[in-house]
């Protein structure tokens, strides 16, 4: 659940006047936070300047630190970290660098996320928090609001020889040795407890681990010459497909029992979100190096796409004629709206 898109909108503009404001750039400028308001330059195949924002500018900092000589890992989650924000904390910050009551009582205004039901939606009202500590999900704030909040945090754990790269809640710890990825680990939990903040244990590691094994950060697995989407994105994509092809297929036998279907559950439109789908995925991992994963991904794709085929023929079969262009998705001249025109009546000749 999103606030609603006016309040939406009122937090964007608020986040454009804040990350303008020269004594906040710090907290948005940071190089070792990611989510949602940093980018860096890239050029694409026309050597045409971009913003390389996101997950792909924090996989590119996670490589250039093994490029440096990093050889152990830990990656860690920070339970629940939007509902530990301190609102108060990061609002003083803010008037220290804004100096305007009124803005201030407007900010503090629009960190609200109200809930329409509470009763109906109290087991997520821990993601839509009221009180002063606390920062909604989904709150276009929120990753400025991390980063000030996290400011001391970033700053004492890229000291020395160890690099922590960090994406809103999510964070990956570098290091040239076991030992010191540890002991780093071991500074995060105590970093993050005097801020009233944990690790999710169920998606932190336990100590660390050697590079030169693999492993995943943000959906991405990484090991010795290969970046490419995890298995758990591959498997996510892979059922988002079928999950399309059997919703087609469920509105094609709709079609055969006389039902109406809609235009994007039939095979063109079927096909057609299919294409979207395949191509924002594979535009997301643009900066994945693995070829033969998108070629058997692909290879997925085109057996569910045949299935589908083959169902909507048998299913062609046993719906009358007049209704095989709609079972296909194609618009019919008949059921067209129109506004016909009368022909005048002719006036006899006196």
């Amino acid at each position: 659940m999103l606030a609603p898109v006016e309040t939406r909108i009122v937090q964007r503009a608020i986040l454009n006047v804040l990350v303008e404001i020269e004594a906040l750039k710090p907290f948005v400028q940071t190089p070792y936070s990611f989510g949602g308001i940093r980018s860096q330059r890239r050029r694409d195949e026309q050597d045409r300047a971009e913003r390389v924002s996101a997950v792909p500018a924090a996989i590119k900092a996670v490589l250039d630190e093994i490029g440096r000589g990093a050889r152990h890992v830990v990656s860690a989650d920070i339970r629940a970290f939007f509902t530990r924000i301190s609102k108060d904390h990061v609002t003083s910050i803010i008037s220290d660098a804004i100096d305007d009551q009124k803005f201030i009582d407007f900010l503090r205004q629009a960190m609200k996320v109200e809930l329409g039901n509470l009763s109906i939606l109290r087991e997520k009202a821990q993601h839509f928090p009221t009180e002063d500590i606390g920062v909604a999900q989904g709150n276009s704030l929120s990753p400025l609001f991390g980063n000030i909040a996290l400011a001391e945090f970033d700053h004492i754990m890229n000291e020395g020889d160890c690099r922590c790269i960090r994406y809103i809640d999510d964070f990956i710890i570098l290091a040239p040795s076991a030992k010191a990825a540890n002991a780093r680990l071991r500074k995060a939990i105590k970093l993050l407890r005097e801020l009233g903040m944990e690790l999710s244990p169920e998606k932190s590691s336990t100590g660390a681990r050697l590079v030169d094994t693999g492993f995943d950060f943000l959906g991405i697995t990484i090991c010795p010459g290969i970046v490419r989407p995890s298995a758990k994105a591959q498997d996510r994509f892979i059922a988002s497909v079928k999950g399309l092809i059997i919703e087609s297929q469920k509105a094609m036998t709709a079609v055969k029992n006389g039902k109406v279907v809609d235009r994007d559950k039939t095979l063109i439109g079927t096909l057609k979100r299919l294409d979207g789908m395949i191509d924002g995925w594979g535009k997301h991992y643009w900066f994945c190096n693995d070829g033969q994963v998108f070629a058997n991904l692909d290879q997925q794709v085109n057996e569910q796409i045949g299935a589908l085929l083959g169902y909507y023929r048998s299913i062609r079969n046993d719906v009358p004629p007049t209704n095989r262009t709609l079972l296909l998705g194609l618009a019919e001249l008949a059921t067209i709206k129109r506004e016909p025109y009368s022909y005048p009546r002719v006036r006899s000749a006196r």
